[in-house]
């Protein structure tokens, strides 16, 4: 056999990877009779060559002949040449030959020149391309599972407890390349914490090995050559490249692309513009996905976790890519943004975009569709439920908006009843008072008592009133802001009846008969104008049935939260605040009234309670003590 074909060093300490070694890919290439390659297909660094490697070692002795051509390295052109070369050299042999072709980036460049006799070829390519599948018996090669991905860490590192193995597999995605990367600064003496540490850090450092040597063959070096190639290349591959990096910014998870509008957006790339159409989008989604930099769902496009972590890094050091990427990735999330609608009508398309969203830093939203889609996002959190990463995201925005919101009080007013909401969603009943009370003095100082921005600011200080104890003072300036709302906008305003709502339920301690009958007219109202579904509409009906049994009417009350327990789960996310406390009420009712409520229920119930709800809460105390009895 020609040196020059002659397969790597065999690795003494491969382990893992034995279904696809042992039964998958003999029992493929088997059938290779026929002259169809296999393609062992996966993303950089799952390690398709070591897996190839390991194959052809253990297979030598049923071939007469195992060549190996690192098409990878040939050069352009020269694959088609090295393959030839080697046919020639074992053309004539007897026996069964295996051809290994490691690193093809390209179908094209060896289809045309595959050999046509018994040779069995076994191909290693990141490239996920349709033409593959037409050609080639096709495994996705899947990262190691967790138990391979330990032992395998554990093998290189001695000493490494399980523990921190698992911490580190799962950190580095139970990638192997990535695995031995990290392991070599182990076993340099760095401990997993700060391995750990540096990859949040500078992932592209930790990700090249500890030894300058280890750059070219490690993930950060492999994938730095594929954005460099791009780089090199011809516009549309520049394009490609600037379409990549702004899906890096957009964070790990798949960033929805069957949420786009439109079919074109103008796009800033350094200081030239061009338009950027729904078919040059997917045409280079498919150019980034054919060269295995890019994985494509249906309707949603994604960067795995560690590449993402990389290209973010080493875009830090090109100020000029960084900044052509993240308006490349403002322009891509307005055009995802929701179509203005009721939101439980819209949850799961904001669920598709809010990722994305929270994955980019504030600082970085330069124009004011960005802006108004930031702002509309962190509005769904508080919306959802989501009240503790609301508050992260609102204070990260507050901060890296300082300037601008000094400049622009009416979006941080926003911002700020925003934060208000999130804060009274927790039981931080003070923080809300703090924020509410600036918004509404700062709006009735610019806009006058009587504005509806001034009222409806006054009726959310009302219900901390209320949240505090302060029922009287809360129910005079509830009354007060509903009755001008009422003059002002009419009593079907959606203002008018949400304070007029809220009215009620603050009435309820004190005065539950005239707390159930503005109840009943506000109900009314919102079933004529929003419907039975609405969340507002919902709300009221929940504490119109605390009026009702705190007037003793428990046979009514237990129905009507019954009904909007239903709808609650029908309209909100999983695990909504609002759903909770309406099954805890709903649950309470029930015990009194002696009727079987399931153990589980409550406790799931309760658990999530407990997380959303920092404070502690006597509905919370009650369903506890029903939960251990």
């Amino acid at each position: 056999m020609n040196d020059s074909f002659a397969l790597p060093r065999r690795d003494p300490s491969f382990l893992g990877r034995t279904e696809l070694l042992d039964d998958v890919l003999p029992g493929y290439l088997d059938r290779a009779d026929d002259g169809v390659p296999v393609v062992l297909n996966g993303r950089v660094g799952i390690g398709k060559t070591v897996m190839s490697s390991e194959l052809a070692h253990r297979q030598h002795s049923r071939y007469a002949d195992v060549s190996w051509i690192d098409v990878a390295t040939s050069g352009s052109g020269q694959a088609a040449e090295r393959i030839a070369a080697c046919l020639t050299t074992v053309s004539g042999r007897p026996g069964s030959h295996l051809l290994v072709l490691d690193g093809v980036s390209d179908p094209d460049d060896v289809v045309r020149y595959l050999p046509r006799d018994e040779t069995k070829v076994l191909i290693t390519s990141r490239a996920d391309t349709g033409i593959w599948y037409r050609i080639a018996r096709v495994i996705q090669v899947p990262v190691l599972p967790r138990e391979e991905s330990v032992r395998l860490l554990r093998t290189r590192v001695h000493g490494l407890t399980e523990v921190d193995a698992m911490r580190l597999a799962g950190a580095l995605d139970d990638l192997p390349l990535a695995m031995e990367n990290a392991a070599s600064w182990l076993t340099s003496g760095m401990t997993p914490g700060q391995v750990l540490e540096q990859l949040k850090s500078s992932a592209s450092r930790i990700l090249s090995g500890y030894r300058s040597s280890d750059f070219p063959g490690s993930l950060a070096g492999r994938l730095s050559k594929a954005t460099s190639v791009l780089s090199a290349g011809t516009e549309d591959d520049r394009r490609m490249l600037h379409l990549l990096h702004a899906l890096a910014v957009l964070g790990p998870d798949p960033f929805p692309t069957r949420a786009l509008r439109g079919d074109r957006w103008k796009v800033r790339e350094s200081d030239a513009q061009y338009l950027l159409t729904i078919y040059d989008l997917h045409r280079r989604l498919g150019g980034l996905r054919d060269r295995g930099l890019m994985i494509l769902q249906s309707g949603a496009a994604k960067i795995d976790e560690i590449s993402g972590a990389i290209i973010r890094d080493l875009l830090v050091a090109r100020p000029e890519d960084a900044a052509g990427a993240f308006a490349l990735a403002e322009e891509l999330l307005v055009a995802a943004m929701p179509e203005r609608a009721a939101p439980e009508r819209a949850w799961g398309d904001w669920a598709l975009v809010a990722p994305s969203v929270l994955a980019v830093d504030p600082a970085n939203i330069r124009t004011g569709p960005g802006r108004k889609a930031l702002l509309a996002t962190y509005d769904y959190l508080v919306d959802s439920g989501r009240y503790r990463e609301a508050v992260d995201a609102l204070g990260n925005l507050r901060t890296a908006w300082a300037e601008y919101f000094a400049q622009h009080r009416a979006e941080d007013l926003v911002a700020m009843s925003m934060l208000a909401r999130a804060h009274f969603g927790r039981g931080h009943y003070e923080d809300a008072e703090r924020l509410n009370l600036r918004v509404y003095r700062e709006r009735e100082r610019e806009l006058g008592p009587s504005h509806p921005g001034t009222l409806a600011a006054s009726a959310s200080c009302a219900l901390d009133l209320g949240a505090k104890g302060h029922h009287a003072d809360a129910c005079q300036l509830a009354r007060q802001s509903w009755l001008e709302q009422c003059e002002l906008i009419g009593q079907e305003s959606r203002p008018a009846m949400r304070t007029g709502s809220y009215l009620a339920r603050l009435q309820t301690p004190q005065n539950p008969h005239q707390a159930y009958q503005l109840g009943q007219r506000i109900y009314r109202l919102q079933r004529e104008h929003l419907g039975d579904r609405h969340q507002h509409t919902l709300d009221t009906a929940h504490h119109l049935a605390l009026c009702l049994a705190a007037l003793n009417e428990f046979r009514k009350a237990l129905p009507l939260l019954e009904e909007t327990l239903k709808y609650r789960k029908e309209i909100l996310p999983p695990g909504h605040p609002d759903t909770l406390w309406t099954a805890a009420h709903y649950y309470l009712l029930s015990a009194d009234l002696g009727r079987p409520v399931p153990r589980s229920a409550m406790q799931r119930t309760c658990d999530g309670l407990r997380r959303a709800f920092d404070r502690d809460h006597h509905v919370v105390r009650r369903l506890m003590a029903m939960v251990k009895c």
